[in-house]
């Protein structure tokens, strides 16, 4: 599994206002999770090389599951079928390649909410496939931050209207933050420094672990001791269904991966990889998200985790690395 690194980006968004009535305000954009069109000026852009390289990079292995699942799934249309079309137009996440050899340069362009709302609209023009070839893996990463980014704004936006308000205070109580949690979830165990909260459906499971201990040094930050806090607080507060079961991390299934990143103008550590119950059979994908709460000098750990038995993973972890990323902090 190739690991993907999710840069944070870093050219300008241009913001411009729908082209609807401005009182009504953008029509309502539409997709599914990690879902994008895909616009270029001729099929032949897309059936060679410029589709084989966008094709590629989106379709690489979503970071860790326990099956493939591609970073996006992406459907194809001539940019002139984009344009005529108001309903294709009102997708949240449209890339449109532009080959036209009246350019003499590389231009990128990424604007929000141009025909819905909430929506990125991210185009590149190049004068000819070379420089296309060449542009595109130079700013590819910027543009999977964009969309990623994007993704975490719709989901949020939508939590935070469906919000469940007594988890919504209770974490607050608890943490000094709060988070979007939407209607669904419960709270399973609660204490001074630790709360799990969890979802459970008829095919599938969701769980948010939070908790906090001191900050003492930098080793808050080695993934050795993220692990190790989180396989301590997993065995004692997260158990299976079995009697003397426990959530641990699965280390022999799958690569283990950390990586700094900014979270909320924040350092952060995100680390990705696989659970399992010790002394049952489920597991699943976890994300976790740990960084300095310098208001009071503590390690905060945000941990999201998914169970589904032979379902696709992908989304459900957007939705939990969504609730994370909605943290605020409160006075």
């Amino acid at each position: 599994m190739k690991k993907i690194v999710f840069v944070i980006p870093l050219i300008t968004l241009f913001f411009l206002s729908s082209c609807t009535d401005k009182k009504a305000g953008p029509a309502r954009s539409s997709g599914k999770t990690a879902e994008m069109i895909v616009a270029t000026n001729g099929d032949e852009t897309w059936e060679g090389p410029v589709g084989e390289a966008i094709r590629n990079f989106f379709n690489q292995d979503y970071e860790v599951l326990s099956q493939q699942e591609p970073l996006f799934t992406m459907a194809h249309l001539p940019e002139s079928k984009l344009v005529d079309n108001k309903m294709l137009r009102a997708h949240h996440n449209i890339f449109i390649v532009n080959i036209d050899p009246k350019f003499t340069a590389n231009n990128i362009d990424a604007r929000k909410d141009v025909w819905a709302g909430p929506q990125r609209v991210i185009k590149i023009t190049s004068p000819d496939v070379e420089s296309f070839l060449a542009y595109f893996d130079e700013k590819k990463e910027i543009i999977l931050g964009i969309l990623m980014d994007s993704e975490y704004e719709r989901l949020i936006k939508t939590f935070r209207s469906f919000r469940d308000r007594e988890i919504f205070d209770q974490v607050i109580k608890n943490f000094g933050f709060s988070l979007e949690i939407p209607s669904g979830f419960y709270v399973a165990k609660k204490q001074a420094d630790f709360m799990w909260i969890r979802k459970e459906t008829q095919h599938n499971s969701q769980g948010v672990i939070i908790y906090t201990y001191d900050f003492v040094d930098t080793l808050a930050f080695d993934q050795a001791r993220i692990l190790s806090f989180r396989d301590v607080m997993t065995e004692e507060f997260i158990p299976g269904p079995s009697e003397g079961s426990y959530m641990t991390i699965a280390r022999e299934y799958s690569p283990l991966y950390s990586k700094p990143i900014e979270f909320k103008g924040m350092y952060a550590i995100e680390t990705r990889g696989l659970w399992r119950l010790e002394g049952d059979f489920m597991g699943g994908p976890f994300v976790n998200y740990t960084f300095v709460d310098e208001r009071i000098n503590k390690v905060v750990t945000i941990d999201g985790y998914v169970y589904a038995p032979n379902k696709p993973k992908r989304d459900l972890m957007i939705q939990m690395e969504s609730i994370a990323r909605s943290l605020k902090f409160v006075e």
